[in-house]
């Protein structure tokens, strides 16, 4: 088929994400002649999307919905909307869209797939059985048909839905990410301001080692209160079963030595300021903040998940520290609160990975030849 006439749909579950996370590509296929439309939910930044030439489809998902009645909803609003837009190919982003855009999709159109699997999240960690992954599993023959394709960030998330799904290797691709703007994201040398700033930038999950975060400080506390703040900066998310409550943030939290400051946009000012960023999780992708970070040229503390293992080397651009292990994170942060030039060479060389690796173009460039090569399959 002709690639430059294709029409491009992305399915993503709120306008805010396909600004921060896929806006940059969407434009970039723009201007190598694809049509794009984007089906999300509208949280206020539909009139600025349409403004750069993207078609809108507003779908009020709910993403921590689960209603048999509600997900049946979205489902029939989705097949509607699949059938009226008729596309060349369709990129779900996350699992719940990847599961019910695939089941919309069944027998409707020529239309590729593309599932983008951007971390397992807590119903699909390997070590659980769940519902979600019962269901995923009884509905492998649809995940086999010719016309669906996986993405993924890592070799692990690949292994485990190859093995629960039954795909073949033709199905699978690898795109680590999605590129940062490094023009945007500046190199930016630490504050001399003092206390020392250590963040953990994600949402409150107990799968993003909050709790973990916060014991290893209070382990810290004794050598370093009224030297370091440890800050928390990141929204709740009640649609997450691994989610905190405010309550028991604020239990947890002084707000002189440990500090939780919400969510927060933009966040480059909270990356520039801090001396230290730690993301100790207990499952990933490959997290965006940990590029972002880098970009700006911070050091790094983040657990051994699969998803920032595949961007931090030991003592090379960060430090890794065993998923859960608290005693070792704490050990970590306190090693680079005591050696700056740790840091700033950690910092530096975060700087170049992602300057040669991870920019807007490299990136962009890897998802049209990704399009193309599927489009052409067609």
């Amino acid at each position: 088929m002709n690639k430059s006439n294709s029409h491009l749909l992305f399915v993503v579950n709120a306008d805010y994400f396909f600004v921060s996370h896929r806006l940059s590509m969407a434009l970039a296929c723009i201007e190598q002649g694809f049509r794009v439309s984007l089906i999300t939910k509208n949280t206020g930044q539909r009139s600025y999307i349409e403004s750069l030439g993207i078609d809108f489809y507003d779908l009020q998902l709910d993403r921590g919905s689960k209603s048999p009645l509600q997900n049946l909803k979205e489902l029939w609003l989705l097949r509607k909307l699949y059938h009226q837009i008729n596309p060349d190919l369709i990129h779900h982003v996350g699992i719940k869209l990847i599961l019910l855009g695939s089941i919309a999709r069944l027998g409707l159109g020529n239309s590729i797939v593309l599932n983008a699997v951007a971390g397992l999240g807590s119903a699909l960690s390997q070590n659980k059985e769940s519902i979600l992954k019962r269901i995923f599993f009884l509905m492998g023959f649809m995940f086999r048909k010719s016309y669906q394709h996986f993405l993924f960030q890592n070799e692990q998330n690949a292994q485990f839905f190859q093995q629960l799904l039954h795909l073949k290797s033709l199905q699978i691709n690898f795109i680590k990410g999605t590129g940062i703007d490094t023009n945007y994201f500046v190199y930016t040398p630490e504050s001399i301001q003092t206390p020392l700033k250590v963040c953990l930038i994600a949402r409150m999950l107990k799968d993003k080692g909050v709790w973990d975060f916060i014991k290893a400080a209070e382990l810290l506390r004794s050598k370093w209160e009224g030297k370091v703040t440890f800050e928390l900066i990141g929204p709740i998310d009640n649609a997450n079963p691994s989610a905190l409550t405010q309550q028991e943030l604020e239990a947890n939290v002084d707000n002189f030595y440990i500090m939780w400051k919400g969510a927060q946009s933009p966040i480059l000012p909270f990356l520039q300021t801090a001396h230290i960023i730690v993301l100790p999780s207990y499952h990933e992708g490959f997290p965006r903040i940990l590029l972002e970070a880098s970009a700006v040229g911070r050091a790094i503390v983040a657990s051994d998940c699969d998803g920032c293992k595949a961007l931090i080397e030991h003592h090379k651009n960060g430090l890794i520290v065993p998923i859960g292990h608290i005693e070792a994170l704490a050990q970590q942060i306190d090693y680079l609160l005591e050696k700056p030039k740790v840091r700033h060479l950690l910092g530096y060389n975060a700087r170049q990975v992602v300057v040669d690796n991870y920019t807007e173009p490299h990136l962009n460039q890897a998802f049209i030849a990704l399009y193309h090569r599927l489009l052409c399959g067609k």
